[in-house]
């Protein structure tokens, strides 16, 4: 309750924060090191692999049914050209996101694709057998799902596609406002282009993550 209790108090909080911090950077240190040397450092389950635990920690092993299933969609892509149609594709074979048992004994994943989550696939590098630390890749521990040549068409198909869809950022004045009548899903903005006048209007969020017949 003195001033110079309050003092004492004070430099305690700030040399208990610098270790905080310490720690907290130590951590960060560690695991950008570990993925530059290709190991696994956690993290959800992704299709196409099961964890491996050990003593001497986790690594990714191939899960041969799930590694075919990736390699399709990649395939899938560079057939359609697609995010939205591979989605649909996807779901009509009945395939999921990947599905696993958390610690707590809770089902987790399973989920049906969208554009979205088939992208995250599609840009993983974990199926080229990199691990990623920035924008940077390395050479992980674990076993590629897809080959070089394949990943970077399917880079290149992705990059083409942002671009023919690009444009300048317009204000979407009825976002959160519109519903969809059949599945209560948000409308989403779009737009089409005919005769070099661009057309904006509103579709379904379900059908524009999964395509058409999904709402």
């Amino acid at each position: 309750s003195t001033h110079m209790g309050n003092l004492i108090l004070n430099v305690l909080l700030s040399f208990a924060q610098f270790e905080r911090e310490m720690i907290s950077e130590r951590t960060r240190d560690k695991i950008v090191a570990a993925r530059q040397r290709g190991k696994f450092t956690g993290g959800r389950p992704i299709l196409g692999y099961d964890i491996e635990r050990s003593t001497a920690g986790s690594r990714l092993i191939v899960n041969p049914a799930e590694a075919a299933q990736v390699q399709a969609m990649f395939s899938l892509y560079l057939e359609h050209k697609s995010l939205i149609e591979v989605a649909r594709e996807l779901n009509q074979r009945g395939w999921t996101t990947k599905a696993w048992t958390s610690k707590n004994e809770n089902s987790q994943g399973a989920k049906p694709f969208d554009k979205k989550k088939l992208h995250g696939v599609l840009t993983n590098p974990l199926y080229l057998g990199k691990t990623r630390v920035g924008k940077e890749l390395y050479d992980g521990e674990h076993e590629a799902i897809i080959d070089t040549t394949t990943w970077k068409q399917v880079q290149q198909q992705l990059a083409k596609n942002h671009r023919a869809g690009g444009g300048t950022v317009t204000p979407v004045l009825l976002r959160g406002l519109l519903y969809c009548a059949h599945c209560g899903q948000p409308m989403a903005h779009t737009y089409t282009i005919r005769n070099k006048i661009k057309y904006r209007y509103y579709v379904c969020n379900t059908i524009q993550e999964r395509g058409k017949g999904s709402c």
